[in-house]
């Protein structure tokens, strides 16, 4: 294969990503990883199971095959899991299930296709197809936004082990986790420290259901939802938690809930800030197409650890500390300056 040959199947296979991505989201919904836990089975079986049409399951998970999520043996006519398809069961302790379902699900994937008209635009063209900004569809949308929180917390979960393990709570007492969703990053924390208890600010449709996901994780009455807007005001705590919520939000917005947080601070506050770092250079292809994400779907954007030193210090704050974890993610710890 020649040099030309070999940079049109590069750039071949990157374009046809998008209906893998697709295909992958499909075996996710279809719940094949949990059907195919009693053993082998054929695109009949799951078909039958899911009441989904069986030439085109079949179709599906031979496509699963040539992806590296499933094996076909031909005599028995039945499809297996690989190791990388117990990434889309659900009680996997890394799974990405809900992500794959809520990621490239309509709710961004639509959006993804002004991605062009966005940059020509200068600003995401979601409300062209959503009718309001993400986060006022999913305030109408209710059963989408669970699913995206639930996306949120797959994602989530290995960074946010890391982060848990990183932070020292010293004499802390309380733990405030700001836009948190369902709280999987203060259960951990709390988990670890049995001292702490926590809370998680969020909008009212998401807090209600806080303590319900609390309970099934063994930590009923150390966690409380709070209903709130984390741009009028925020309640005061020892240890402040924000995890992918500065990426969501233009600077201006940013200043706002960092000065706020910065209002509520108690003498010998922290906060805590998990987000992907990206750099101008060798940006991850993690970090990079997440940017992306961000400027077809929000108004924020990944930032550098120089951009995150400028938020911080014009809402009153100072970064004390910068601890890399899952690559290309971040721990940063700030006080009040």
């Amino acid at each position: 294969m020649t040099a030309e040959q070999e940079h049109f199947s590069q750039v071949y296979h990157l374009i046809m990503a998008a209906w893998g991505s697709q295909a992958v989201r499909a075996i996710a919904s279809l719940s094949v990883a949990e059907h195919l836990d009693s053993g082998p089975l054929s695109a009949q079986d799951i078909a039958l199971r899911e009441s989904a049409d069986p030439a085109m399951t079949y179709r599906l998970l031979r496509a699963g095959v040539a992806l590296g999520l499933l094996t076909y043996d031909a005599d028995q006519g039945t499809f297996s899991p690989t190791p990388m398809l117990a990434v889309l069961h659900k009680d996997s302790p890394v799974s990405l299930k809900h992500y794959a379902q809520a990621a490239i699900g309509p709710t961004f994937w639509l959006p993804a296709v002004l991605l062009p008209e966005s940059v020509a635009m200068g600003s995401p063209q979601v409300v062209q197809v959503l009718g309001s900004s993400v986060f006022e569809y999913f305030g109408k949308n209710p059963a989408e936004a669970r699913q995206f929180s639930a996306a949120m917390t797959d994602l989530s979960t290995p960074v946010i082990r890391e982060a848990a393990a990183a932070i020292d709570v010293g004499t802390a007492k309380t733990v405030l986790d700001v836009g948190g969703a369902y709280g999987a990053f203060v259960s951990e924390l709390v988990r670890r420290n049995p001292r702490l208890t926590g809370s998680v600010l969020e909008l009212a449709h998401v807090a209600a259901a806080v303590e319900d996901e609390t309970r099934e994780r063994g930590l009923e009455g150390r966690i409380t939802g709070v209903a709130g807007d984390f741009f009028e005001s925020v309640p005061a705590a020892d240890i402040y938690l924000l995890k992918h919520v500065l990426h969501d939000w233009d600077d201006t917005s940013c200043r706002s809930i960092l000065s706020n947080i910065r209002d509520a601070m108690r003498p010998g506050a922290r906060l805590f800030i998990v987000e992907m770092l990206i750099s101008d250079t060798g940006a991850s292809t993690g970090a990079a197409l997440m940017d992306m994400a961000m400027l077809f779907a929000t108004t924020g954007q990944e930032r550098d650890l120089t951009q995150f030193d400028t938020l911080l210090t014009a809402a009153g704050l100072r970064r004390t500390q910068a601890t890399p974890l899952l690559s290309p993610y971040v721990l940063l710890e700030a006080e009040a300056a």
